[in-house]
C-alpha cells in the first residue's frame, strides 16, 4: 500500500469510533449471556472511570444477538442526575433515549405505559419475549428511580415479557447497594443488584499485548472495508511489510507506563483505563504514521511522548490524591 486511500481525518483511528473485542469485553459478554439466558432481572457493572465500560458494553451488546443466536431487543438510556428526581423527568428521558417519536409532556402513568408498550412491542416482534435495558451512569440512580424501574418490570411481567436491567457505572454503585442493604430495600437489591460484574482496565503485559494484537489484525481492525488492511498496516505500511507489529512493542509500552507511575509517586496497583491506553495508541499512529510524519515505525521515545499526551499520569495523580483525602 503506497498511497493514501482514505481522506485525512476520516480513518476510525482519527475519528475515534471503533470497538475492539478485548479480554474484558469477552468476559462481560459471558456474564451478560448468563443474565439473559437465565432471565435474571438485573446486574450491576462497575469500575473506576475511563475504563471503557460503556464502549465495551456496546460492543458486547452489538454482538450479543449473534452470540446467543437470538435477536434480543436492547435499549440504552443515560441515568441523568437531577437535584429533584421525578417520574416525569425519568420517563421522559427514557423515551428520548429509546428514540421514541414525539416525546411530549404527559402524566407519568401515561408515559410509563408508552415505555412498557414500546418494550413489549419489540420483545414480541423479536419472538424472544425478552428485552434488555442498559442504564448508563447507574451510580446516579436513586431509590425512587429503581422503584420506577420495578413498576415497568412488573407491567411487562404481567404481559409475560422478561426485562433484564443492567446498570453500568462507577464504584459508587457498590456504595449504593450497601446503603440499600442497610435500609433493607430487598426488592431493589433482589431485582437489580444481586449479580455484579467488576470491569477491569489493563493490568498486565498480557493485557497490553492482547489489545495491541487487535490493531495489528486485519480480521479485527480492517479498514477500509474489504481491504484486508489492519489499522497498524494502514498507518505504517513499510514497517508492517518488514514484520513490525504493535504487539512486539508490548514491553516498551508497559515499561513506559510503569516508569511514569514510579517517577510521579503513584503506588497503587497498575490498572490502565482503556480510554487512556487507546489514546496512546491513537497518538502514536496519528502523529508518526502515514497521516503524520510518515515514519517507518515508532521509537521508544515516541511511544513515551504518545503516552504523555493522553493525560494518563495526571489522572493517576489526581486519583491518588482523591483517595488520600477520603481516607483522611
Amino acid at each position: 500500500m503506497d498511497k493514501q486511500i482514505v481522506p485525512i481525518g476520516t480513518h476510525p483511528i482519527e475519528v475515534g469510533f471503533y470497538k475492539l473485542p478485548t479480554k474484558e469485553v469477552v468476559r462481560l459478554m459471558e456474564n451478560i449471556k448468563k443474565i439473559v439466558t437465565n432471565r435474571l432481572p438485573g446486574m450491576i457493572v462497575y469500575g473506576r472511570p475511563r475504563l471503557g465500560k460503556t464502549t465495551a458494553l456496546k460492543f458486547a451488546l452489538e454482538n450479543l444477538p449473534n452470540y446467543l443466536q437470538s435477536p434480543i431487543p436492547i435499549f440504552i438510556a443515560n441515568s441523568n442526575s437531577y437535584r429533584v428526581p421525578s417520574e416525569e423527568k425519568f420517563y421522559s428521558d427514557l423515551l428520548y433515549d429509546f428514540n421514541f417519536p414525539f416525546v411530549a409532556r404527559r402524566k407519568p402513568g401515561e408515559m410509563r405505559n408508552q415505555i412498557v408498550n414500546l418494550l413489549k412491542e419489540k420483545a414480541e416482534t423479536s419472538g424472544t419475549r425478552r428485552v434488555i435495558v442498559i442504564m448508563d451512569e447507574g451510580q446516579n440512580l436513586t431509590e425512587a428511580h429503581y422503584q420506577w424501574l420495578i413498576d415497568i418490570y412488573n407491567q411487562l411481567d404481567r404481559s409475560r415479557i422478561s426485562m433484564s436491567v443492567i446498570c453500568v457505572g462507577q464504584e459508587e454503585l457498590l456504595t449504593r447497594r450497601t446503603f440499600f442493604l442497610g435500609q433493607r430495600k430487598s426488592q431493589i437489591i433482589g431485582r437489580f443488584m444481586t449479580h455484579e460484574h467488576r470491569f477491569f482496565g489493563i493490568t498486565s503485559q498480557g493485557d497490553i499485548k492482547s489489545v495491541l494484537r487487535c490493531y495489528d489484525s486485519a480480521e479485527i481492525s480492517e479498514y477500509p472495508e474489504n481491504s484486508n488492511c489492519s489499522f497498524t498496516q494502514y498507518f505504517f505500511p513499510e514497517g508492517y511489510e518488514k514484520g513490525q507489529r504493535l504487539e512486539k512493542d508490548t514491553n516498551i509500552i508497559y515499561r513506559h507506563f510503569t516508569d511514569l507511575r514510579k517517577q510521579h509517586g503513584v503506588t497503587s496497583k497498575l490498572e490502565i483505563p482503556m480510554e487512556y491506553f487507546t489514546y496512546a495508541v491513537e497518538n502514536a499512529l496519528k502523529i508518526y504514521g502515514t497521516h503524520g510524519e510518515k515514519l517507518e515505525w515508532i521509537t521508544s521515545q515516541q511511544w513515551l511522548e504518545a503516552i504523555k499526551l493522553t493525560g494518563y499520569i495526571e489522572s493517576e495523580i489526581y486519583m491518588t490524591l482523591a483517595h488520600k483525602e477520603v481516607k483522611e
